[in-house]
């Protein structure tokens, strides 16, 4: 069945982006997916979506509830973007899925990550899941998700990020990304300085905003946090398994917007959701002594949370990156931010047509002062790297999910 899923995904052009709605609308009016029945919420913004969509699953499970996730991109296999309660989806129902949705698309094109979507619909439908978390792709205004009536939204935050798509400044990219809420619903917005996009438009459809820090906090302490919005408080909660203040931020949104929807959360479910709440790549400690650090960091904002967990955490020996980027991500503009903490850069090209090449990537790290080695590919680089660091050094891998994948792709077990 695996050959037949390949055979399936290898079918579908996956490095094309197609944004719009009306085809994925035209295929979800049709039986069976016209007949959805499960609550649905949908998580945008530039980063901390994968984190807030598992937070929220985790929260879901423990309060006993059927949950279906559908992330993007995955690392290693495609099934991680199609979750049943913490269990990826088997073959044998992805197939099934892509089988339902060729008998009825009929003359109806439909993309690598529409089909994606549409498939995960119909696999969360035979599971009979009681809530749909949904990850948006790209964007939010006509991302395939939006074809959905959620019942609740959450945007992350919002940055500098696909600028050939969503725009170059941060008030036209929040736009974009404001289309996923619904007129007299909840939004949740998981950072301060909510854009003025995002105001103006819940003002306009009658959406109740929640904005961290204004609306709810988790603050931090030694050895936990403290949750509060408005009367309900709960203190003394245990910090996450995933390091760096931001988890806190994005597992508050997750918990404000389920209590947001009325759903009874007591203290030791919170709990235990947070001790089963993980996702593999967010400063994932993968080994210690060196210590090796994988991270899916791949845009100025993500790059800064990244910089500040560096700096908070030092090493006394040497810190190597081995790393790569896909060409759209403006690398030249944060390079700079987190090249104070590395020592020494171990560089290689990805595979795949939206990669940077390897001449323009060695100039813009020159331009930054970066010091580099060239390497043949994402294990050739790692194993450089590793092989030069001891005891007291730090090797970071970070760049996107695809560097993970090519580094780790021989040991993926090493991201469980």
């Amino acid at each position: 069945m695996t050959n037949r899923l390949n055979q399936w995904l290898d079918s579908l052009n996956q490095n094309k982006i197609d944004l719009g709605l009306d085809r994925v609308k035209v295929v979800l009016a049709r039986p069976p997916f016209n007949t959805i029945q499960a609550r649905i919420v949908t998580v945008g913004g530039t980063n901390g979506k994968g984190s807030t969509v598992t937070a929220m699953a985790s929260l879901l499970q423990a309060a006993g509830q059927r949950v279906g996730v559908f992330t993007s991109p995955h690392i290693f296999r495609y099934n991680e973007r199609i979750q049943i309660n913490g269990q990826m989806a088997q073959d044998s129902e992805i197939v099934a899925a892509f089988e339902v949705i060729e008998s009825i698309r009929e003359d109806i094109p439909l993309s690598y990550f529409e089909f994606s979507l549409i498939a995960a619909l119909w696999i969360f439908k035979q599971h009979a899941v009681d809530y749909m978390v949904l990850e948006v792709g790209l964007g939010g205004r006509l991302d395939a998700v939006n074809a959905l009536d959620s019942h609740l939204s959450i945007i992350t935050t919002v940055d500098i990020d696909h600028s050939h798509w969503l725009g170059d400044d941060i008030e036209t990219i929040a736009a974009e990304k404001a289309a996923i809420m619904r007129p007299d619903c909840v939004l949740v917005y998981g950072d301060e300085n909510c854009p003025k996009a995002i105001i103006n438009r819940t003002l306009d459809e009658n959406v109740k905003l929640l904005q961290w820090s204004d609306d709810y906090t988790g603050s931090v302490k030694a050895d936990g946090f403290d949750y509060q919005w408005g009367d309900t408080m709960f203190k003394d909660l245990p910090l996450p398994l995933m390091p760096g203040n931001v988890q806190i931020r994005n597992f508050s949104s997750a918990l404000t917007a389920l209590l947001s929807l009325g759903l009874d959360l007591k203290y030791d479910t919170i709990c235990h959701a947070l001790e089963t709440w993980k996702i593999p790549g967010r400063t994932q400690i993968i080994q210690d002594k060196p210590d090796i650090i994988a991270d899916v960091a791949h845009n100025r904002q993500s790059v800064h949370v990244l910089s500040d967990y560096l700096s908070a955490h030092p090493v006394k020996g040497h810190t190597r990156a081995v790393f790569s980027v896909l060409k759209d991500k403006q690398v030249e503009t944060w390079l700079s931010i987190i090249n104070q903490h590395i020592d020494h850069w171990f560089i290689f090209t990805l595979e795949g047509e939206r990669a940077t090449d390897i001449q323009t990537l060695k100039k813009h790290m020159a331009d930054a002062g970066c010091m580099l080695s060239v390497c043949a590919d994402g294990p050739d680089a790692y194993q450089y790297a590793t092989a030069l660091s001891n005891h007291d050094d730090r090797v970071l891998v970070f760049g996107s999910f695809h560097v993970l994948d090519e580094v780790f792709q021989a040991s993926p077990q090493r991201l469980n």
